[in-house]
């Protein structure tokens, strides 16, 4: 994916779900991948109340998407609209 220079960690991620998603790559990710983010790291932090590091934010994403039987693109997705507005649900169209 290194050869896509104008992607950046977001568009890499999608791209790849997508390609799994289309079943044209047996490929799904097995991490929200936090470290790195903006938006889903703020989201994490909000959930579980706590500031630790990314990579402790991402095991307690993965934990509970494992939980919750979602993969890690719905958590990593949810993360970020979520924290977009915390306190009132806004759908997202895009």
């Amino acid at each position: 994916m290194n050869t896509l220079r104008r992607f950046g960690r977001t568009a890499h991620f999608d791209h790849l779900t997508m390609l799994g998603k289309l079943g044209l790559a047996n490929i799904a990710p097995a991490s929200p991948y936090l470290v790195g983010t903006t938006g889903p790291l703020k989201g994490a932090r909000l959930l579980f109340g706590i500031t630790g590091p990314p990579s402790r934010l991402d095991e307690l994403t993965r934990e509970l998407g494992n939980h919750l039987g979602v993969g890690m693109q719905v958590m990593e997705d949810s993360l970020c609209n979520w924290q977009k507005s915390p306190a009132a649900f806004k759908a997202f169209r895009g």
